[in-house]
């Protein structure tokens, strides 16, 4: 008979499971007819879920529960800038709720994984389908590669062919799903590379390669920048040598002007892609690329009634985040009626997208983007307070250098678009995260049982 503690241990982990769904698959089953309200159900869920696990958890490790209390404290700093925010600038109750959720949401699933005494049988079962439903989605972007320029695979109106390789997160051509799925596919990936050593190199090195195709193929070239430039930063982090720190700056130099240049002169159908990043007439500090990027850093402070906004920003959802350059535009007729407050700086940044042909040829000179809108919604007391949780998640959680390229990398992404605020990424990242650091946890206590039974077989 089982008890019932075993039975609560079994019933968390399900919970993280189906909530975790509830974050994953929205955009597919959206894609196919089901309302679009489902792509809000995972707050709902992953919340509440995640809320019941860290109330009711019971463990005797206080290291453990400090975790995720140092975690817990975080996102509480995180709230009271977004509540002051919001009082100053009138921003509405639905504004809070949204834009909270879509900055903290995958560190309170987080705190919860990390509550949850995983080992044993229900911690593989967890693992194995957390990688299987990543598993789906790259499996399924290799299939819409084959399947939508033939048109047996149905395509969603807007956007080319490589748009809509999206895997398990099609929403649409210009979702910009083709980005959220290919990160996805590379940190599984490259997960299942590093910790599945029992499993022939042939598959591992077969799942990494299949993960950069859909890059490639679905157009997604932002991506390997962003993993580029987070392993780049990665190894910056681990040079104490400052005679080394200087041969990997001259080494990166180096290879930056190498590819600099082959995107200038060679006309390769390999590089035409990111050639579209490469024109010497844009180029300056006041230059087209640099005016259309850094718009929001120009334009949100035209729009400061005082010092404070400084601090505080223009209220969460007014600028330039996920909520309000994205999705205040497009469930406009749903957020409204429920109290939702706009701002029209957002319409005049996200004009810019319109008006210049940059953004068009390429997302990296998008002037929507999260570090933008973070700053542009909480100000910079709302950028540090986030700069501090992540860097609890760096120094406490990050059990090794995959964890840390991950969370570099997602940073760079930041940079680009909205991606640090998409659920199915994020959410993946914490289950990644926390699934790492509980494999961890779970090899020291091995070790400390040998230990306790070595000292028996030696004083015994």
């Amino acid at each position: 008979m089982i008890n019932s503690k075993k039975k609560g241990f079994i019933s968390n982990s399900s919970l993280i499971l189906i909530a975790y769904a509830t974050a994953f698959f929205p955009r597919f089953l959206s894609s196919f007819g089901a309302p679009p309200i489902i792509n809000f159900v995972h707050f709902i869920v992953v919340t509440a879920t995640s809320l019941y696990i860290l109330v009711t958890i019971q463990t005797k490790k206080r290291s453990q529960m400090n975790l995720v209390w140092d975690i817990l404290i975080g996102m509480f700093l995180i709230l009271l800038v977004t509540v002051f925010s919001a009082v100053v600038n009138q921003a509405g109750l639905i504004n809070i709720a949204l834009q909270y959720l879509f900055q903290t949401e995958a560190f309170l699933f987080l705190a919860a994984m990390l509550a949850v005494p995983l080992a044993g049988d229900s911690f593989q079962r967890l693992k194995e389908y957390v990688l299987k439903f990543a598993l789906c989605n790259l499996v399924l972007a290799l299939a819409q590669s084959v399947l939508l320029p033939i048109g047996i695979y149905p395509k969603p109106s807007g956007g080319t062919i490589q748009d809509n390789i999206t895997g398990v997160f099609g929403g649409g051509g210009g979702s910009a799903a083709n980005y959220v799925s290919c990160t996805v596919s590379f940190y599984f990936a490259l997960y299942y590379f590093l910790n599945y050593k029992f499993v022939p190199r042939w598959i591992r090195i077969t799942l990494l390669l299949a993960a950069c195709y859909q890059i490639q193929v679905s157009d997604s070239k932002q991506i390997f920048m962003a993993l580029a430039l987070g392993y780049g930063l990665l190894l910056l982090t681990k040079v104490k040598d400052p005679l080394k720190l200087c041969l990997y700056i001259v080494f990166i130099v180096a290879v930056t002007i190498i590819a600099g240049w082959a995107l200038l002169n060679l006309k390769l159908e390999l590089l035409q892609p990111y050639q579209n990043w490469i024109n010497r007439d844009i180029w300056g500090f006041d230059g087209l690329a640099a005016r259309t990027k850094f718009a929001a850093f120009r334009i949100i402070p035209s729009y400061f009634t005082s010092s404070l906004n400084w601090f505080i920003g223009l209220g969460p959802g007014h600028t330039v985040t996920r909520l309000g350059g994205w999705v205040m535009r497009d469930y406009e007729s749903v957020l409204i009626p429920l109290g939702a407050t706009i701002h029209p700086v957002s319409q005049r940044i996200f004009d810019i997208v319109t008006i210049s042909y940059l953004p068009r040829e390429s997302t990296v000179y998008f002037p929507l983007y999260t570090w933008a809108g973070i700053w542009g919604d909480i100000g910079v007391v709302g950028l540090f307070s986030y700069f501090y949780l992540c860097s609890i998640v760096w120094r406490r959680v990050c059990v090794d250098d995959f964890g840390k390229f991950m969370l570099l990398s997602t940073a760079v992404l930041g940079c680009i678009l909205t991606q640090m605020e998409e659920p199915g990424q994020m959410l993946t990242m914490a289950c990644l995260l926390s699934i790492r650091w509980h494999e961890e946890q779970e090899k020291k206590q091995l070790e400390i049982h040998r230990q306790a039974m070595l000292s028996q077989e030696e004083y015994g």
